[in-house]
């Protein structure tokens, strides 16, 4: 969780909550209401009421022209802009 925190916080965001190892909260940008927040899978799962096992995309897509980079716990975060479809 340390080591996730701080790869976003190298990446410019601003951790606006934290509590120790267990959840994080980067404060969102200036015009959007999107908020980033870590939770660790347990958690996450008991807060959503799914089971931890589950399966799901490991793939993010941002509505921006942000580099595509992977995180430290294996998420794909790609822009939105790379996926539009080219002209022919």
């Amino acid at each position: 969780m340390k080591a996730t925190e701080q790869f976003y916080v190298g990446r410019g965001l601003a951790v606006a909550k934290s509590f120790g190892g267990k959840y994080a909260e980067f404060a969102p940008g200036q015009s959007s209401p999107v908020k980033l927040a870590l939770y660790k899978r347990r958690a996450l799962a008991k807060d959503l009421g799914v089971p931890a096992d589950g399966t799901g995309s490991h793939r993010i897509v941002l509505g921006s022209t942000a580099d595509t980079f992977t995180d430290p716990d294996g998420f794909a975060w790609e822009a939105a802009a790379s996926l539009a479809p080219t002209p022919s």
